[in-house]
């Protein structure tokens, strides 16, 4: 074999060789939906600066997912998590952390997460950690079910109905006591009442209740909930 040959040889394994690397790097990108390549994320992205004022400070519910871009199981999970973001209900957040980002790996760490993905929950500034099905159905629901608020008169009252601001109204003079007491009795009924009452009084049930631990939240902190309106008289029909 001349030098021109085995010259040649060389170059053609060398071209191979690069070759292989262009298709691996290509898959990779293609499978990994954090590299550069990817769509804007709707997801909002916490890091040490935002963290703490979104989970605990906002006055909303959500939900935040603990990952690391190079599980496949977080990577199998973002279509899912990208898709509650853009259906998200204003009332609450969906949002990531990325553990393996130097500048996030503390709060991991300070939330003791050790698996990825982890999803943990946020309700009135308390966090739990979330253990059902990952399917999007099953994520719906319990988003719809316990997250939330679909009237929160403490950020914008001009977001509920006519009978909820009515509701919250009357329910805003009320002893923290009181409804603290109503906000369990509520609970109680939907428990109760899982299988035998129609979804439209289930969800004013829900509704009710939630408009009730938001103005127990605001009357601990000392905070006057109603945006603007009369108080309902106290002598009113209850609704």
């Amino acid at each position: 074999m001349t030098k021109l040959h085995i010259r040649s040889f060389f170059i053609f394994m060398l071209f191979g060789i690069l070759a292989l690397i262009t298709t691996a790097v290509a898959v990779i990108e293609k499978e990994n939906p954090w590299s550069s390549a990817a769509s804007t994320d709707p997801v909002l992205h916490l890091t040490a600066s935002n963290y703490e004022s979104t989970v605990f400070h906002s006055g909303k519910n959500g939900m935040v997912k603990f990952y690391q871009s190079w599980c496949g199981h977080s990577i199998r999970l973002k279509p899912t998590w990208d898709q509650l973001a853009e259906e998200a209900h204003p009332s609450i957040f969906i949002a990531n952390v990325d553990c393996g980002a130097s500048a996030e790996n503390a709060i991991c760490r300070s939330s003791f997460i050790t698996t990825y993905p982890t999803l943990r929950y946020f309700v009135n500034r308390t966090e739990h950690d979330y253990t059902g099905s990952l399917s999007i159905d099953a994520l719906r629901e319990f988003i719809a079910s316990t997250l939330v608020v679909s009237c929160n008169p403490f950020l914008d009252a001009t977001n509920c109905s006519d009978r909820a601001k009515k509701y919250a109204m009357k329910w805003n003079d009320k002893d923290v006591t009181k409804v603290a007491e109503e906000i369990k009795r509520l609970g109680k009924m939907m428990e109760e009442s899982e299988s035998s009452t129609a979804a439209e009084l289930r969800s004013w049930m829900r509704e009710r209740r939630d408009i009730l631990k938001v103005i127990n939240e605001a009357k601990l902190l000392g905070s006057n909930v109603i945006k603007g309106g009369k108080q309902q008289d106290e002598n009113s029909d209850e609704l």
